[in-house]
């Protein structure tokens, strides 16, 4: 078959045209994205129950949960927090777990079942699933001009535009943030509603039973049915103004409007603000179902928007706020820069090392290696993204390797005027086995990337999806076309050391490559004396990787780097007891700094819950929360971003004291709530918070702790009504009459509805919100008697204070479990730049220090970075075992000698000393793409060592252990593992000239380890191949 592709140069187009056609066809219909779309194992589920404290909620609805839920085998943890009010109960699955809808199928199962065993009033419960994906684009619908903000009607708008971005092709959900509820208050007139003998609870069923939203029947006969419906469903303000609500002798009727003020508006307070321009307003988030081109996608949603901006009236804005595909062009852009960097500076090396010609064929098989790879990851599924891309570049200096060696040897048997066929035909004979062994090696290598579970390996798979793909397209190329252009378009010639003639072909560097004669006679003698000493080289060129491992116990430890991007987060966290009115008035403070600031552009506020994701990691906790405030902040770059980050830490705790404020980058890899965590467990809440509050002053004595939480937290004050229950029987009450006609008067009671072309507004009864505002109001409300006194029908309102006291008191606002037990999770968010080892390192030592003991029942565990880091480390190395001996099977098979098998187990040793030797000097943390950086280097680094040793055992003298042999073994093949090294090295250089935290430190451990170990190899794997032959001769590979 190679010899088809020598002699028949229409196969060899038509394969190459096979593959720049297959290549650009996949290209154009690969899906796109900016980040690996990881599998959803996170979900919550949520329960209300509006008025029970969270000692009721924790018992009546969230442990009946948490039991019914353990059934299910794939859930790895089940934390909660149990609020006043509501219950979210949050599920994570195994990470083996890849496909969750059927899971979360059986827990919307098994939750119905547990449903009716909650207390009354207990609102259904939801299973929230589908929010651990970042939103594709946010679209705000803002108010303009000097008027007054009308939310309602932005609200409608919104509705209009979620309505229409749903039914573009390929939209998942589109989610509106900063809605309020709109509704009819009908606000009772306290004193006249108490002369009349009218609570509010009477009062709402008269509204509901005048909303005539119900079938009369229907008529039939043997021809016809009608319908039978009665007027009188409620249609405006007006129609409920004019509800009677008593009547006397004398025909006098008296209606709601006269002892109430009725009016359409927004719920009061607001649930939820989001602020655009400093100014409320609507953002509308959309979302990109998976494996979509999101650049057609982004484009068919810009259309849509610019249609619907035209029907938008002059005082509505639109504005998209965000845009994913603009980020995803930037680094699919910048990564693709990086190819062709990568290629221009390996195409150099190639014409210096080969020569025109031989740098020529070899550079002409990149992109044909890429197009290879780019078509076997779209039958495979796998999307364009950063990783995938990222695996190209990394693939860049490696795709060439095969196709170095195999061109050099052709060009070597060419130059010796051996024929093309059988220069062809022995490059071939000679490399299969070695290339291919040097190929699955490295495969291997990579391989505990892909077999690694959970959201880290999801995160980092596409890296070793398109470097073994890669791998493999090298490998066939290099076996095809590669040597069949090499024995076409390579001319007979000489070395350049024959020098009889200066007119033969091949006499220039440009031709044939450079040749350093001074360089190699130094080489020779390294490697006469390496031969002399074997012992001695073999034990000194195992000190430099030992030094590695050695000063690797300095290096700071890592989980991933923070995001490269423009954008970061400020959480802000206003006191308990913070209406969300205080919150927006702060989060409007912070604003205004910000601005003042050079490099910050956009400032976006979301008050009462999360922004939505507007990165793939960020995941929604603090939904229903008035004291909170998110802010998407966009700076004039990344560089910008950094700088502030730490400036606007220390400036806004100064500015606002009364508040924690968090300025936090975006981070990468699987989400963490804070970068230092401590899990107390125990089963007293009391000690729970003491033990809490010891560890919070701890760490808040730590350096380079900022600000500390706990999850054990005070709620908002709590008004205690001791009613005098003898008192209350006597006028007829009883606790839970007086508890109802307080909720009544002061939350409301929601009775009918006013329908509006799709909308249904809700009506709702209570007092006026100005009556509803102090402990006095709350004194002054009435309470009316079911059973009047005597007999008589004439009753005088109750002030509540004739039957009760009041006592202010703090409450507890959550009561936090993880996997059914109590738990207080004390959180440190620490300075930007600094390492969570670092910091939690360090909290340890002062815990320890001051000798704190834990009373008996209670104990405490490690969460935060550092739990996710170890998690994904041990997943990452649980197959690397088995990995580790298919790879020395493999090398032991390709030779068959464990002897020789043993020196390449020893090279890849070396590798990752040296690779963390390089990352000591370069002074980079040692995080987790460190550790994928040494798994590659182990199977890079060893090319070099099987390609000498293949050499070697091809030399009948070599095998015997002759010296002169054996050092002609080896420059025999040093010119094309110099060259492969350096290409090697040219393809990671632009990942290291990108900066940002990410790939450089990836990059400089692969990169330099593969000098060091390539180097290191020219003298410990003769050293050690004279020793073992000196001791028993190795079995010679015969060449034909």
């Amino acid at each position: 078959m190679i010899r088809s592709f020598v002699k028949n140069g229409r196969l060899m187009s038509l394969a190459i045209i096979l593959l720049i056609v297959s290549g650009l066809g996949a290209l154009s219909t690969m899906p796109r994205m900016e980040d690996p779309r990881m599998e959803n194992r996170h979900a919550s589920v949520l329960t209300r129950l509006p008025g029970a404290s969270a000692e009721r909620i924790e018992v009546l609805i969230t442990e009946k949960i948490e039991q019914k839920l353990r059934k299910i085998s794939e859930i790895k943890n089940i934390t909660s927090v149990s609020r006043p009010g509501i219950s979210a109960v949050k599920l994570e699955l195994n990470d083996e777990v890849t496909d969750s809808l059927p899971i979360w199928s059986r827990v919307r199962d098994l939750i119905n079942d547990v449903a009716p065993q909650f207390p009354a009033n207990t609102l259904a419960p939801t299973l929230e699933d589908d929010r651990s994906y970042a939103f594709t684009q946010l679209i705000a619908l803002s108010w303009q001009g000097e008027s007054s903000i009308d939310i309602a009607s932005l609200g409608r708008y919104a509705n209009d535009l979620q309505n229409q971005l749903r039914v573009v092709p390929g939209t998942d959900i589109v989610n509106i943030f900063g809605q309020g509820q709109e509704e009819v208050l009908v606000e009772i007139d306290q004193d006249q509603s108490s002369k009349l003998n009218l609570s509010s609870k009477l009062i709402a069923q008269k509204i509901q039973q005048s909303d005539a939203k119900v079938s009369a029947g229907q008529l039939v006969n043997q021809q016809n049915q009608m319908q039978v419906e009665l007027i009188g469903a409620f249609d405006s303000v007006t129609r409920i103004e004019n509800i009677p609500v008593r009547t006397n002798s004398s025909g006098t009727v008296l209606r709601l409007g006269d002892i109430a003020k009725i009016n359409k508006s927004l719920a009061w307070p607001a649930q939820e603000i989001a602020i655009v321009n400093d100014k409320p307003a609507l953002v509308v988030a959309a979302r990109m179902l998976p494996n979509l081109r999101i650049d057609q996608w982004s484009d068919n949603i810009k259309s849509e928007l610019a249609i619907y901006a035209k029907q938008l009236p002059q005082n509505i804005e639109l504005e998209v706020l965000f845009d994913q595909n603009v980020y995803t062009e930037k680094r699919l852009g910048d990564l693709i820069g990086n190819i062709a960097l990568g290629f221009v500076l390996i195409s150099a090396v190639l014409l210096i090392t080969l020569g025109w010609r031989s740098a020529a064929i070899v550079a002409a098989s990149l992109p044909l290696t890429v197009l290879f790879t780019l078509s076997v990851m779209n039958f495979y599924g796998i999307p364009i993204h950063q990783m995938s891309v990222t695996g190209l570049v990394v693939a860049l200096g490696i795709m060439v390797d095969n196709a170095i060696v195999m061109t050099d040897t052709i060009q070597t048997k060419r130059q010796e005027g051996v024929g093309r066929l059988d220069s062809v035909g022995y490059a071939i004979k000679h490399l299969w086995l070695p290339l291919l062994g040097s190929t699955i090696t490295t495969i291997l290598a990579f391989m505990p990337l892909i077999l690694m579970p959970g959201a880290a390996g999801e995160f980092v798979g596409g890296i070793a999806y398109s470097v073994i793909f890669s791998l493999i397209g090298s490998y066939v190329i290099s076996h095809t076309i590669v040597a069949g252009l090499a024995g076409r378009f390579i001319p007979k010639g000489v070395t350049t050391k024959d020098t009889s003639s200066n007119e033969k072909v091949g006499r220039h560097w440009y031709q044939v490559g450079i040749h350093l004669p001074m360089l190699n006679s130094l080489f020779e003698k390294t490697l006469h004396w390496a031969l002399s000493y074997k012992k001695t080289t073999v034990i000194a060129v195992f000190c430099l990787p030992l030094l590695g491992f050695i000063l690797s116990k300095q290096l700071s430890e890592q989980f991933f780097p923070p995001s490269d991007r423009d954008m970061f987060q400020i959480e802000l966290f206003m006191p308990s007891q913070s209406s969300i009115i205080n919150t927006q008035k702060i989060s409007q403070q912070v604003s205004n700094y910000l601005y003042q600031q050079q490099g910050i552009e956009k400032v976006r506020w979301f008050i009462g819950k999360n922004a939505p994701s507007f990165y793939y990691n960020l995941v929604p906790t603090q939904d229903g929360f008035q004291n909170y405030g998110q802010a998407m902040v966009t700076a004039t770059d990344f560089q910008a971003a950094n700088r502030l980050i730490p400036q606007l830490q220390t400036a806004l705790d100064t500015l606002i004291p009364q508040a924690q404020i968090l300025v936090r980058k975006l981070e990468q890899g699987p989400p963490f709530n804070a970068p230092v965590e401590l899990r107390v467990f125990g089963p007293n809440l009391d000690m729970l918070k003491d033990i809490g509050d010891d560890l919070r002053k701890i760490m808040t004595q730590t350096a380079d702790i900022i600000h500390t939480r706990v999850s054990l937290r005070p709620g908002t004050p709590k008004v205690w009504v001791k009613a005098d229950e003898e008192a209350a029987a006597l006028l007829g009450l009883s606790l839970v009459d007086i508890a109802q006609q307080l909720q009544g008067s002061l939350s409301g009671q929601v009775s009918g509805s006013i329908i509006e072309a799709t909308e249904s507004i809700p009506v709702r009864v209570r007092i006026a919100n100005k009556e509803r505002a102090s402990l006095t109001d709350l004194a002054n409300i009435n309470l009316l008697s079911r059973t009047p006194a005597n007999g008589a029908n004439n009753n005088q309102p109750i002030p509540l204070t004739a039957i009760a006291d009041f006592s202010l008191e703090p409450s507890r606002g959550a009561i936090p479990h993880r996997n059914g037990s109590r738990i207080n999770v004390v959180e440190g968010y620490i300075r930007s730049g600094v390492l969570p080892s670092d910091v939690l390192t360090r909290v340890k030592a002062n815990i320890a220090a001051i000798n704190y003991q834990l009373p008996s029942g209670y104990y405490i565990e490690i969460g935060g970075e550092s739990s996710q880091r170890d998690d994904a480390v041990g997943q990452l190395l649980a197959s690397v075992g088995v990995i580790f001996t298919l790879l020395i099977t493999v090398v032991v098979l390709s030779f068959n000698s464990f002897r020789l098998g043993g020196i390449i187990f020893f090279s890849a040793l070396q590798s990752v000393g040296l690779g963390l030797l390089t990352i000591y000097i370069f002074d980079y943390p040692f995080g987790f793409t460190v550790i994928i950086a040494l798994l590659g280097l182990m199977g890079l680094a060893i090319n070099a060592a099987i390609v000498i040793i293949a050499e070697l055992k091809g030399d009948k003298l070599a095998v015997q252990g002759d010296s002169n042999a054996i050092i002609n073994g080896v420059q025999s093949c040093t010119r094309h593992i110099t060259s492969t090294t350096i290409t090697t090295v040219g393809g990671f250089l632009p990942l290291i000239l990108a900066g940002g935290g990410f790939w450089p430190p990836f990059a400089i451990a692969i990169a330099g380890g593969t000098v060091l170990t390539t180097l290191l190899s020219f003298l410990f794997v003769p050293a050690a191949f004279s020793w073992f032959s000196k001791r028993c001769a190795f079995e010679l590979n015969e060449q034909s």
